[in-house]
């Protein structure tokens, strides 16, 4: 039985507490950077049963972390939280996700060369912001599959993100 790609509830899985679910990330983190390492012969290559690269796929990841680090630091502070728009994601005829566009990756993708230092600074910066993390019932800001989410929910959201592209990758490459 599969879920809805809309179930905020699959987000629970990653973390009960604000400890528990930074310690998911990290763990989350360390796995997706080790796979890429052992992608430099494919990473170029389109993916069976994938639409990109791992190039792409990490440089998506890589925007999706750069926006979300920005979301958390707002949550967590003591700085207005404006309402922004509510436009739902989209999904594909077989029902997966699809990438808002300003999440989408480039034709070539992140360089081999450059991809560890983008990595090494996206991780920092959700590092810092969530060194602090707790729930923010009340502040929230919108995601298009889950609807308004904290910022306890947010990193719970990066950390399934991470795990779901590392999944993804790991299939690709036995594929």
């Amino acid at each position: 039985m599969s879920t809805s790609p809309f179930d905020r509830a699959v987000l629970a899985a990653f973390g009960d507490t604000p400890e528990a679910t930074r310690e998911r990330l990290n763990r989350e983190f360390d796995r997706l950077e080790a796979h890429l390492q052992g992608r430099q012969a494919d990473w170029t290559q389109v993916q069976p049963g994938r639409d990109w690269t791992p190039a792409q796929e990490t440089e998506h990841v890589l925007l999706i972390n750069s926006g979300i680090a920005r979301g958390i630091g707002l949550l967590l502070s003591d700085r207005e939280v404006r309402p922004g728009p509510q436009t739902p994601g989209e999904l594909t005829p077989d029902g997966r996700r699809v990438a808002p566009p300003h999440t989408r990756p480039s034709e070539a993708g992140v360089a081999w060369a450059e991809w560890p230092d983008r990595w090494a600074q996206g991780r920092a910066a959700l590092d810092t912001v969530t060194a602090d993390l707790r729930a923010t019932p009340g502040r929230t800001l919108w995601h298009p599959f889950f609807g308004e989410l904290d910022a306890l929910d947010w990193v719970r959201m990066v950390t399934a993100h991470l795990y779901q592209h590392r999944r993804a990758l790991e299939r690709s490459a036995g594929a």
